[in-house]
C-alpha cells in the first residue's frame, strides 16, 4: 500500500515538473511577444531580428543572381552562393553569416 502511494506520489512529481516546464516556456513565448509589441526589444532580439534581415537580402541576392541569365540555372548552387557572399559583402560592407 505505501509503494503505491509512493509510486502515484513519484508520478504526481513528474507531471508537476513537466506542467511547470510547459507554463515557463509558455510565459518566456509570451513576454518576447511584449517585448516586441511594447519595444523593449533587448541585445539578444536585436541580434536576431539583424540576422534575419541579412538572410533576407542575402536570400533575395542569391535568387536575383540564380535569374539574371538563362545559363545560371546550370550552375552549382556553391558557386552561386559564394558569389551572393561577394555581393553581399560588397552591397553591405561585412560578411554573410549563415
Amino acid at each position: 500500500m505505501i509503494e503505491a502511494l509512493f509510486i502515484i506520489a513519484i508520478g504526481a512529481l513528474i507531471l508537476l515538473y513537466a506542467q511547470r516546464q510547459s507554463d515557463k516556456k509558455i510565459i518566456e513565448q509570451q513576454d518576447y511577444k511584449l517585448r516586441r509589441y511594447e519595444g523593449r526589444t533587448n541585445a539578444e532580439d536585436e541580434a536576431e531580428n539583424k540576422k534575419l534581415q541579412d538572410w533576407y537580402h542575402f536570400d533575395k541576392i542569391r535568387r536575383q543572381l540564380r535569374s539574371e541569365d538563362e545559363y545560371s540555372q546550370f550552375e552549382p548552387e556553391e558557386i552561386i552562393i559564394e558569389r551572393a557572399k561577394a555581393k553581399f559583402r560588397k552591397i553591405y560592407g561585412y560578411e554573410y553569416k549563415e
